[in-house]
């Protein structure tokens, strides 16, 4: 939990210092946009019987999609969290239809919403959980131009389903919901 808190310190500072220094390249958006990146998540299965605590682990995503104005971005994002839990691969995924809003054309600063869908899966050498559905995610960032269409984007995202079926070895079990904060710097083709 430290280094979750940590890197959001770290991304809170340089997002100041980042529109501090944005007025070097101008923030101009348009046409075809494509970001991916990388950090860290906080991943967590929530579930009535359920004995997983929130993990920390590698997540990222990739982003594809067109500015229909400078301060309007909408596309596709496809989101991820894994790790080893107790000798089970475990894998959040979400796939969301997105809009990005700038609410300052000149400044690099974004708001994130989208929904989609959700799959979730743990699983060891004879058994697996897996459970899937609909889902959100909400997320804010800053595109900092490091070049006249290339950024370097600090961001954080909530990405999380609604109550779905958990199924071990495809038996319904119970209900679960499953989410990923994440936090991590990606890069930005404008």
């Amino acid at each position: 939990m430290k280094k979750i808190l940590c890197t959001a310190l770290l991304l809170a500072s340089s997002a100041i210092v980042a529109e501090a220094q944005s007025t070097a390249l101008p923030q101009t958006r348009q046409g075809f946009g494509i970001s991916v990146g990388l950090g860290a998540g906080l991943g967590n299965i929530d579930c009535d019987g359920c004995d997983f605590d929130s993990e920390s682990a590698l997540s990222g995503y990739l982003r594809l999609g067109g500015y229909l104005r400078p301060n309007l971005f909408i596309g596709g994002e496809s989101s991820g969290w894994m790790k080893d839990v107790d000798g089970a691969d475990t894998q959040l995924g979400f796939l969301n239809a997105i809009v990005q809003w700038y609410p300052q054309v000149q400044s690099g600063l974004y708001l994130k919403g989208g929904l989609g869908l959700s799959a979730a899966k743990s699983s060891d050498a004879t058994d697996e959980l897996t459970s899937r559905g609909a889902a959100f995610t909400l997320g804010a960032g800053y595109d900092y131009r490091i070049r006249a269409n290339l950024s370097v984007t600090p961001y954080v995202n909530y990405l999380r389903s609604t109550e779905n079926d958990l199924k071990f070895n495809d038996v319904a079990i119970a209900k679960a919901s499953v989410s990923v904060l994440q936090f991590g710097v990606g890069l930005t083709w404008h």
